[in-house]
């Protein structure tokens, strides 16, 4: 997957440039491991950003549906331990680990709120305490300005059909005609 293949509402956002500084402070830090990517979403796997440097070959749709999915299962481990919140989760896989943390909760409309979730997906070299920690930095500013951006807010309120009209549109901006070849 090329750069020209992914719509740049996900990779040219203030988001964007966030998730670029924590990837880079991370690198400055540690010189240790290396990042695929990084992706903020929201609890049901809906994508607000990637890290402009993002592995192209990797599909960030189904690495957001995993990390939806993997908090997910961990919010169910959260009722059965009786704990009060669930933090972060992570899986590991040969010499990859996915981590997912949660950055809080942003409110799009009275009372209704979106988790909202950073996934990482690196090497087993990346040392995740410091990651925990950029995330905890870089988080508020990710939280701040989705609570200031009207078009990412509108994105988090859309229904599942809105949303696959969406993507479609999306698609659309990307293969242009092809869009019939391609469902």
């Amino acid at each position: 997957m090329s750069i020209n293949t992914v719509p740049k509402v996900l990779y040219q956002n203030k988001i964007s440039e966030i998730l670029d500084e924590m990837r880079d402070n991370y690198g400055r830090l540690t010189r240790k491991g290396f990042i695929y990517g990084l992706i903020t979403i929201d609890q049901d796997a809906k994508i607000i950003a990637i890290d402009s440097m993002f592995d192209r070959k990797l599909n960030y749709w189904d690495l957001s549906s995993i990390g939806a999915a993997l908090y997910g299962v961990s919010r169910q481990g959260q009722d059965f331990f009786e704990t009060d919140y669930l933090e972060r989760a992570s899986i590991i896989y040969n010499n990859l680990q996915l981590f997912v943390k949660s950055i809080g909760q942003v409110t799009i409309h009275k009372k209704e709120g979106r988790e909202i979730l950073v996934v990482l997906l690196a090497d087993k070299e990346v040392n995740v305490g410091v990651i925990i920690l950029q995330m905890n930095r870089f988080g508020k500013m990710i939280k701040k300005e989705i609570e200031n951006s009207g078009s990412i807010r509108k994105t988090l309120k859309m229904t599942e059909k809105e949303l696959k009209e969406h993507i479609k549109r999306l698609k659309k901006e990307i293969f242009s005609d092809k869009i019939g070849l391609i469902s």
